[in-house]
């Protein structure tokens, strides 16, 4: 895991990071509401069931979520490693 890490909750930055990294937004089938949400990197994991990105993008505010990537502006940045992290709390909100 590498310690210089973006954190974003932006819906768009998030899935142009997916479709470049070949994802697809996915959960673990036959959960609840609180869904527990993936990307699934280039659409090989067969026990994930594939999802919409509005379906996934209201799973993922609801459950107050943000995606963790290595810096991309660091040599190196375009690793597909991801975490999908509790949104720090802050008196702005999130970022």
């Amino acid at each position: 895991m590498t310690t210089h890490t973006h954190l974003t909750t932006d819906h768009e930055e998030i899935r142009q990071w997916t479709q470049a990294h070949h994802g697809i937004p996915a959960r673990v089938p036959r959960t609840t509401p609180d869904d527990v949400l993936r990307i699934d990197l280039h659409g090989v994991d067969s026990g994930l069931e594939h999802i919409s990105w509005t379906e996934w993008f209201a799973a993922f505010d609801q459950q107050g979520l943000a995606l963790s990537y290595p810096d991309p502006h660091l040599q190196g940045g375009i690793s597909a490693w991801f975490e999908l992290v509790a949104r720090p709390r802050t008196a702005d909100g999130p970022s």
